[in-house]
């Protein structure tokens, strides 16, 4: 069985995923926080990229809730 293709190409969709959400997000939330002031910007970034699009929404929602609960 060809690595590639195993679980019908798996490997390859978690990949081409990781490769495509994980920085994308990361640099979102890195540049947000820091424009924000916001502690460790580099790790949040890391750790919401990590997540991809659920680490964005689930990011989204914090930043909402912050900005309903200041005003």
């Amino acid at each position: 069985m060809d690595w590639l293709t195993a679980y019908y190409g798996l490997f390859v969709r978690v990949g081409l995923y990781l490769l495509i959400f994980w920085p994308t997000v990361g640099y979102y939330v890195y540049r947000d926080s820091t424009k924000r002031g916001l502690s460790s910007p580099k790790l949040r970034g890391v750790v919401y990229g990590v997540f991809g699009i659920l680490g964005l929404l689930v990011y989204l929602a914090q930043k909402q809730r912050e900005k309903t609960d200041s005003a």
